[in-house]
């Protein structure tokens, strides 16, 4: 038989977020050729048996920060280990930068060293100069900005008249919001109250972060955001407190999306006593019932989206907690631990998995349909993943550079086996194939695909 296909992927389980399906998959060239109950191996240059396993389309993580320890080749070789495929990273202008120029550089440097195919959100600390600069850096290709309603005292707040200004020009050229919402005076004044002075302590670090002022600013972003007439995107939800807004906005018919991450939906505040600086992340790691209406957020659709927050810095474990930095590393265990306590511990099923770590984020960031499903015509992005791979995470088997995991001595059910990228092998035998520079930059684009729910 004359080869017509490059891979075929026989005897797996596809899981869409449209379903599961027991079937066969083809590629040729950089695209899914044919999905058939089955297709004959000889029809291919390359045969993979993917029995007893589930063939995912390749995971997408729209929440990186690559301007820590590990930059945009770094972090895309160690999502590469964890089953991703497609990055969209925060290019940042700091105060007295130009967002054109930031954006422009990262784009240029991750076209010649990332090995994912990757996008850009732009990320605003200086409103006042940066907010002009948003119509040229669509130009670009980025349509997403981030704003933040917290770390007033840093310089970084963006307030209320700059983020209804920015919100009123992105709904004018179809774009979207993003905010880091958290009030910030609010917190400001509990950080001096709590963790300043001679009474200062670690065991103050969620009090001076609480619940309420999430769910404030939440609440007070939504507003702007109505009125204006803009999208809304919400990363890195924590708390019961912030899903009522959300809710409430999606009920009304609001495009009001909303994001959580791993660390939220696994670890409970406690690990702050164990773990210390490692575990200080903004905002914080809150209760077991906080974590408990996560998952339930996910499950209603609430929440339509789980990224990483890879934001991996360095600490010194012996030094003061309250003068460490934000952040842990995160993005190589987006997918296995996420699909452990998900699927593994039946809190989600494997189409509502493949909705929020795939399907939703091409979606809500106009990547879909070229990523994000397993479909003829799609790019042969693909994640096989062994459901009965037992696997313990430890620092040594960990591939940032930081060094240290929050999840060091978790076992998990689920790794990924082998992964793909528009046809091209990304991941086999437990090692990262693929070169630097091999990624594409991903325009993101307006769209008016409703992310799913189950």
């Amino acid at each position: 038989m004359q080869e017509t296909y490059d891979i075929i992927i026989q005897n797996g389980t596809l899981v869409t977020g449209q379903g599961l399906r027991r079937a066969d998959l083809a590629v040729r060239g950089e695209h899914i050729a044919a999905i058939a109950p089955s297709l004959p191996a000889a029809s291919a240059r390359r045969a993979i048996d993917a029995k007893g396993k589930y063939v995912f389309p390749g995971i997408i993580d729209v929440h990186v920060h690559p301007v820590y320890l590990d930059d945009v080749e770094d972090c895309s070789r160690v999502a590469a280990y964890g089953g991703i495929t497609t990055l969209l990273h925060f290019a940042y202008a700091r105060q007295g930068e130009s967002l054109v120029e930031q954006v422009g550089k990262m784009k240029e440097d991750a076209q010649k060293r990332s090995l994912l195919d990757f996008g850009l959100h732009g990320g605003i600390w200086e409103a006042a100069k940066q907010v002009p600069e948003i119509p040229e850096v669509m130009k670009m290709g980025v349509r997403t900005f981030k704003f933040f309603m917290t770390y007033l005292k840093q310089g970084w707040y963006t307030d209320d008249f700059q983020l209804s200004k920015a919100m009123d020009l992105l709904a004018s050229l179809g774009g979207m919001a993003m905010v880091h919402a958290e009030n910030g005076g609010g917190i400001d004044y509990l950080e001096d109250k709590y963790l300043k002075g001679p009474n200062a302590s670690a065991k103050f670090f969620n009090a001076s972060r609480p619940a309420a002022f999430e769910e404030e600013a939440i609440f007070r972003a939504i507003c702007l955001a109505e009125v204006m007439g803009c999208p809304l995107y919400i990363p890195h939800v924590t708390s019961a407190r912030a899903l009522r807004p959300i809710r409430r906005a999606q009920a009304d018919g609001l495009p009001v999306y909303a994001e959580t991450c791993p660390q939220y939906l696994t670890l409970t505040e406690e690990i702050l006593e164990r773990r210390g600086a490692l575990a200080k992340i903004g905002p914080p790691i809150r209760s077991q019932a906080d974590q408990n209406a996560l998952w339930q957020g996910l499950r209603d659709g609430t929440l339509s989206v789980v990224a990483s927050d890879h934001a991996p810095k360095a600490k010194d474990l012996n030094g003061d907690f309250l003068t460490q930095g934000f952040g842990a590393p995160q993005i190589e265990t987006l997918l296995p631990v996420t699909y452990d306590w998900a699927v593994s511990q039946g809190r989600l099923s494997l189409v509502r998995l493949a909705q929020v770590l795939s399907e939703n984020p091409a979606r809500i960031f106009g990547l879909y349909p070229r990523k994000g499903t397993l479909s003829v015509g799609a790019d042969a992005d693909l994640v096989i993943y062994d459901p009965a791979r037992e696997y313990t995470i430890r620092p040594e088997n960990q591939h940032s550079k930081v060094g240290y995991t929050l999840y060091e001595g978790f076992k998990v059910l689920g790794w990924p086996e082998l992964s793909f990228q528009r046809g091209q092998p990304v991941l086999e035998n437990g090692e990262v194939v693929r070169a630097a520079g091999s990624g594409q930059f991903l325009p993101t684009r307006e769209t008016h695909a409703e992310p799913l729910s189950v």
